[in-house]
């Protein structure tokens, strides 16, 4: 098990897109005549959402400064220092995000797949 942020990995991901996909998903629904709205639900789950957002944007913020200022002092007493902070955060989200339309890509093939047997069987 990898420790790290909470929300951060591939499930936390899934739930934010979801989450702020909801409100299109459900003006979709009304205005196509569908089932009765959810809009309490949907707010709830987009706040989440938009929180869970904010919360790691202002941990990476915290990060960066913490980063920041060693880096400052390193130089200050003319150590080498590695400017990271940039690239680790860009990779973990590019990875993260990789994993997911991997995970994501490959249900809806293997959802075709087994569609297309269905068909095949019910059409014999």
């Amino acid at each position: 098990m990898n420790p790290g942020l909470p929300g951060a990995g591939i499930g936390g991901l899934f739930y934010i897109l979801s989450a702020l996909w909801m409100p299109v998903c459900e003006l979709w629904r009304l205005r196509r005549g569908d089932a009765p709205a959810q809009w309490p639900l949907v707010a709830k789950q987009f706040a989440i959402a938009v929180g869970i957002v904010a919360v790691m944007s202002g941990v990476f913020w915290a990060l960066d400064t913490v980063i920041m200022f060693e880096q400052v002092a390193a130089h200050a007493a003319g150590k080498a220092h590695a400017i990271w902070s940039w690239s680790v955060r860009a990779s973990a989200l590019t990875v993260t995000s990789g994993v997911l339309a991997t995970v994501l890509g490959a249900v809806h093939l293997v959802r075709l797949c087994l569609g297309l047997r269905a068909a095949r069987n019910s059409a014999r």
